[in-house]
């Protein structure tokens, strides 16, 4: 009896060994020198230092193309955005085909698109980088709803958005395999495209590579709100003080200059302010909160009326929009999941089941059937300190996809820019 009770206490001993170094194996040790290890924040709003990205053997700009509007009637107010642009690079020779949706209120030529679609053409793939479901153009342009946001039918248009480009390509661009990729709401996206596909197989996709993708959208949705919420910021009323604040410290900073004011160098502008990881956090919600007042305003606009456009009171071509947009960072995304997006889809019979079935649609344990079934098709990338997961999220990654890679730290897709990641995830796509 001693005898057995020995022997099962070994046994247990080793399988927790075991699953121990399962969990230490999927970390990876990249990145010594990283310099905001100790701020997920930081790590998010400032990246990779220029010095440690991938270093380009040959630089080639994409061309640059457009998918013509899927919607019908555009009010004038939003026809700026009735083209869906987007880049694409094409080999010489026959190669594979990597698909890019871009994160949370990107566009195909953000920083991180555009660095990522000519790190993968600079290693032999035809790329296809598209814009996000929540921006502007996307919404007005290819979104079948009137409010966007309902991520079973944004993926449909995705879908046939990218069968349209592979056809019109299809002399010039020559494919063997196709692999989808995505930052992000973009990398639970390509999730989502995958399984879309094993079900049509119009596309062929081979593998989905998942990067700093939340496990739950509106999960992640109320983090960032959280940020606003718990630093005493509700509404336009709060924000407008707190924007007071961020520009006087600008006024007052001798390192920045008016001349040097530009949306696509934010990031190092902030840099010499001097920032807390409050205002980091602060001005991360308020950016989030800005997707959720387009949401609103766009779907207000296409209905006739809503939230905040009073009805058949819809703004013409030259109107202000200021106003409407003030009032549209006072609505949280959760807000307009549940007042405005659930409804509108129930009433225009797009959805049928309860408000739970409708949030277990923004979340991975929807797919997990096919997570299953295609388990060694799917690279689930993010770091551990990633503001848009937590503990529990981190254990369902490693309890769900075997295909994994963790890095220690780098916030939310702050990692992506760098070198020995980039080798990694290049890695990671050629494993059979």
């Amino acid at each position: 009896m001693k005898l057995k009770k020995l022997i099962l206490t070994v046994i247990v001993i080793v399988f927790s060994v075991i699953s121990f170094s399962a969990e230490s194996d999927d970390v990876y040790e990249v990145a010594k020198n990283y310099p905001y290890k100790d701020s997920p924040l930081m790590a998010t709003v400032f990246g990779t230092p220029s010095k440690d990205w991938y270093k380009f053997n040959k630089t080639k700009l994409p061309k640059k193309d457009h998918v013509k509007a899927a919607r019908e009637n555009i009010p004038e107010i939003l026809r700026k955005w009735t083209n869906y642009d987007y880049n694409i690079w094409i080999q010489k020779e026959e190669a594979p085909l990597m698909i890019i949706i871009s994160g949370t209120g990107s566009t195909y030529d953000s920083s991180l698109s555009m660095y990522l679609g000519m790190m993968f053409n600079d290693n032999g793939y035809n790329v296809i980088a598209i814009s996000s479901t929540s921006t502007l153009p996307f919404i007005v342009s290819q979104g079948q709803n009137n409010y966007s946001g309902y991520l079973k039918d944004d993926i449909k248009d995705v879908y046939n958005i990218l069968q349209g480009i592979i056809a019109k390509y299809s002399d010039t661009m020559k494919v063997s395999d196709v692999y989808v990729t995505g930052y992000s709401l973009g990398g639970f996206q390509s999730l989502l495209l995958h399984e879309y596909d094993s079900e049509q197989k119009k596309i062929g996709i081979k593998k989905s590579l998942l990067l700093n993708s939340p496990t739950d959208i509106f999960k992640a949705s109320q983090i960032l709100d959280g940020y606003l919420v718990k630093n005493g910021i509700y509404d336009a009323e709060g924000i407008e003080k707190y924007f007071d604040s961020i520009f006087q410290k600008m006024l007052k900073s001798k390192d920045i200059k008016l001349a040097n004011f530009d949306m696509n160098n934010l990031p190092e502008l902030m840099k010499g302010l001097d920032l807390s990881d409050r205002d980091l956090g602060i001005l991360t919600g308020l950016l989030f909160r800005v997707y959720s007042a387009n949401l609103t305003f766009t779907g207000d606009v296409f209905n006739g009326g809503g939230r905040l456009v009073k009805m058949d009171k819809v703004p013409a071509r030259f109107d202000s929009v200021t106003n409407y947009f003030l009032d549209g960072l006072s609505i949280s995304y959760d807000e307009y999941a549940s007042e405005i997006l659930y409804p509108y889809l129930i009433k225009n019979g797009k959805f049928s089941g309860s408000y739970e079935d409708f949030l277990m649609t923004f979340s991975m344990k929807n797919s997990e059937e096919f997570i299953r079934t295609h388990n060694d098709d799917i690279i689930f990338v993010t770091s551990l300190d990633d503001i848009l997961i937590d503990q529990q999220d981190i254990a369902y990654i490693r309890r769900t996809f075997k295909n994994r890679v963790f890095f220690p730290y780098g916030g939310h897709t702050g990692m992506l820019w760098h070198a020995e990641v980039d080798k990694i995830l290049l890695e990671k796509l050629k494993e059979e």
